[in-house]
């Protein structure tokens, strides 16, 4: 008879963890190297989203409800997607100051990174567009808070497991003065995770704040040399008490629905290894393209 405790944990998220940056480096780098949309979309489909199907399909559970695939109400969306936008202060804010007080080497690199993203976007405007807002919000959710989020919360309860969730999506990015701002949207999308118990307000959250990022890149407003407004240094800090506020009692009130629906099944293994072997030949195809030629 199945295990009435389900190995999905703190353990087993760690470990995929470090599947994931593995294909981040092995599979995702060379893929956006030979075309940077084409890579991102392989980026967030097999490096990022693969590896969470693959350790659920081995616990035994049913996919979709375990990550939280519930139905969401239109108020719920319309929730989550005002949070995401008023946020947007708070993330310019944490940034900045990330920025003011980090070292050279690493603001230069932070400011370089934009001006690239920038010629990116503006090259590329609509599929980088219909990227940022539909590939990485389902494969990166469905990572961090349809898989990570439950399984930590299992061994560690839900604040715990919002902050080292919210701190491996922001590690995820490598990008030190970005850490903090990345971090915070980690933390506010586990939060509608949790307060709406379904995993869309989330998603839908990240497609949002994903969408005004890409079009601040199109109209300047991410260029490292234009100073911050004023306004956002007045709004960042009181939108982030009002934030950690919110958070706070998200946290202390009970569920609305369970974290996750675990529907017992056999461990599906054929998937398992359908997955295991897409991850391997695109980790080989990645792996070739990194070595010199000759």
């Amino acid at each position: 008879m199945p295990s009435d405790r389900s190995p999905l944990d703190a353990e087993s998220a760690l470990l995929a963890y470090v599947l994931l940056l593995v294909g981040m480096y092995a599979i995702g780098a060379p893929a956006q190297a030979s075309g940077v949309v084409y890579g991102l979309w392989l980026t967030e489909l097999v490096a990022i989203a693969l590896p969470a199907i693959f350790r659920i399909s081995l616990a035994g559970v049913r996919i979709a409800p375990y990550l939280g695939l519930r139905r969401l109400t239109w108020k719920q969306a319309l929730i989550a997607a005002g949070v995401a936008t008023a946020n947007q202060p708070v993330i310019s804010f944490v940034t900045w100051l990330a920025h003011s007080v980090l070292p050279k080497v690493f603001v230069d690199a932070f400011d370089a990174k934009q001006v690239v993203l920038n010629s990116i976007f503006e090259a590329h405007l609509v599929p980088m567009l219909a990227t940022v807002v539909t590939a990485a919000p389902l494969a990166e959710e469905l990572f961090f808070r349809g898989f990570a989020l439950p399984a930590m919360a299992r061994s560690w309860g839900p604040v715990a497991a919002v902050i080292v969730s919210g701190a491996l999506f922001s590690g995820l990015h490598g990008d030190p003065v970005g850490f903090a701002g990345l971090m915070e949207i980690g933390i506010v999308l586990a939060a509608l995770r949790l307060w709406s118990g379904s995993l869309w307000a989330a998603v839908i959250g990240h497609a949002v704040n994903n969408g005004i990022a890409g079009m601040a890149f199109v109209l300047g407003w991410q260029d490292p040399t234009v100073p911050l407004h004023w306004a956002v240094l007045v709004r960042g800090p009181l939108l982030l008490m009002v934030g950690i506020g919110v958070l706070a009692r998200v946290l202390g009130s009970p569920p609305r629905t369970a974290l996750t629906d675990e529907q017992r099944l056999p461990p599906q293994y054929a998937l398992a290894a359908l997955l295991a072997l897409l991850w391997l030949a695109a980790f080989l195809r990645g792996a070739s393209q990194m070595l010199p030629q000759s």
